[in-house]
């Protein structure tokens, strides 16, 4: 059975689909050379706003980390399935596979005491929705503060610069879901079948 490629493996496949150097994605992603190789070798993991980065720089939706191929028209994930990325006081987890012309991306996060998504705010298009299922998580939205706490929802739309954090002494635990406008990428696939990735474009 083959194993799941890591993340480190998926941004070198990615980065070598582009016949860009490391030094010439991390000019892209405004981070050091450095970083992209730790994180290509899985000896780092990527905060929040560095994988945004990558994927912005890249031209490719952030599950594209996180996915497999399915082209079914229902996915059910199991909690023991869901991949998920750590570090940084963070615990992410995508859905792990995505349906054909999907316009959300579903993660959950877990949030430890005074962690954050990053230090850079972040701007996309189509709009956020998160659910706070344990603690409470302050969202930044273009200068404005909003404390999210337990059964609260909060919608905005994703071109407002935003970025997360936990400021507050428990762990907090929430749903994020990011939408993006999207149409099916079926004639894409048709003429870019060696570029598997293509699928993730943003």
């Amino acid at each position: 059975m083959n194993e799941k490629p890591t993340l480190g493996e998926r941004l070198k496949r990615l980065r070598s689909e582009r016949h860009l150097s490391q030094r010439d994605l991390a000019l892209l992603a405004g981070i050091s050379t450095n970083s992209v190789s730790l994180i290509e070798r899985d000896e780092i993991s990527p905060s929040v706003s560095t994988l945004q980065s990558l994927a912005g720089a890249l031209k490719i939706k952030v599950s594209y980390f996180f996915d497999d191929d399915y082209t079914g028209n229902i996915l059910l994930v199991k909690a023991e399935d869901r991949p998920t990325i750590t570090g940084n006081g963070l615990l992410i987890e995508g859905v792990g596979k995505r349906l054909k012309g999907q316009e959300v991306e579903p993660f959950r996060v877990v949030l430890d005491p005074h962690a954050m998504s990053g230090e850079r705010q972040v701007v996309h298009p189509g709009q956020e929705f998160v659910c706070c299922q344990e603690g409470k998580v302050e969202y930044l939205i273009d200068g404005q503060t909003y404390v999210v706490e337990k059964g609260d929802f909060l919608i905005f739309e994703a071109s407002l610069p935003h970025i997360w954090r936990n400021p507050f002494e428990e762990k907090a635990v929430f749903v994020l879901v990011i939408q993006t406008p999207d149409e099916s990428h079926d004639s894409v696939q048709r003429h870019f079948i060696d570029f598997p990735s293509i699928t993730h474009l943003g």
